[in-house]
């Protein structure tokens, strides 16, 4: 549809929007706009109000549960607001085993071979940035937790730790979700984000292994050990700061530390198979922390 550009004072231009689509996401006189300029492109885009997400129907008759409860999590992800699963098997008990691991979709109805999921949360995932420091700082908690544990009582089990991680994985798919569902009007900002998020939830994935290590394994804890798990944590923080501090010095004292925690982890070449288990992964962790920087960059410098 076209609009006529309006000439006011001051050299000022305006538009009129569609009607439609000012009902459509609830625009009003206080209402604040996305204005995106993009060559010869505007993106304008709501920040208030829930963005819809579509629906999907799916038959999952010859699918394993395994790969449905994955096909749930990754259809969450995606930004979907609902699915339809049909399936000539009684699933229900999987279906709500696999919307437990989101924090929105449910099971809202059941007929037959067919079964409805719906994303019941109300959120509108309007503030990417404080979705984004929630989850990091939960992430930087996570790792605070794994370290006190595994250089104090010891007292974590293997089934405590897998709730634990089943959290904070829940907490990145919903962060995948706000990235998805915002309609990012940049896509460059878009695609940085959710890779951005994407590492996150691996970076997740590497403290709980960490975790599980020192659980299952005769890990060989001296205080050498605990100065290099806590110079990778100060390589996490040094994550957090780049994102939402952001500045080039920060950018390079984290790529410093991970340089150093790689040439300390060498220290430990004599030490027993276990040990050197976990001490990959503290290098991996710290690896990944650092690689968050050239997505930061990416994003931040215009």
């Amino acid at each position: 549809m076209r609009r006529k550009v309006i000439k006011q004072a001051s050299q000022a231009y305006t538009i009129t929007l569609p009607i439609e689509w000012v009902r459509q996401n609830k625009i009003n006189e206080k209402t604040e706009l996305e204005v995106t300029p993009e060559e010869k492109s505007l993106i304008i885009t709501s920040t208030t109000g829930k963005v819809e997400g579509g629906k999907i129907s799916i038959d999952v008759s010859e699918i394993n549960s395994r790969i449905i409860q994955i096909m749930i999590s990754s259809l969450f992800a995606k930004g979907l607001d609902e699915i339809e699963i049909i399936s000539n098997k009684n699933i229900s008990e999987k279906l709500t085993s696999a919307c437990a691991n989101t924090l929105g979709y449910a099971v809202v109805s059941q007929e037959k071979n067919k079964w409805i999921i719906r994303d019941i949360g109300s959120a509108n995932y309007s503030d990417i940035d404080e979705i984004f420091k929630r989850i990091f700082q939960m992430i930087l908690a996570f790792y605070d937790s794994a370290i006190q544990d595994i250089f104090g009582e010891e007292k974590e089990t293997e089934d405590n730790l897998k709730l634990r991680d089943r959290e904070v994985n829940k907490f990145c798919l919903y962060l995948q979700r706000a990235v998805n569902k915002m309609s990012y009007p940049n896509t460059v900002d878009g695609r940085a984000l959710f890779t951005y998020s994407f590492e996150l939830e691996k970076l997740g994935d590497e403290i709980e292994r960490l975790w599980r290590t020192n659980i299952k394994y005769d890990v060989k804890k001296t205080k050498q050990l605990k100065e290099l798990a806590e110079l990778v944590k100060s390589g996490l923080d040094q994550a957090f700061d780049a994102y939402f501090m952001f500045s080039l010095d920060k950018v390079g004292e984290c790529s410093k530390i991970r340089e150093q925690v790689r040439e300390d982890s060498l220290e430990y070449y004599k030490a027993n198979s276990e040990t050197m288990r976990f001490i990959r992964h503290l290098v991996k962790i710290v690896e990944e922390a650092n690689d968050l920087t050239p997505l930061n960059i990416m994003r931040r410098l215009k």
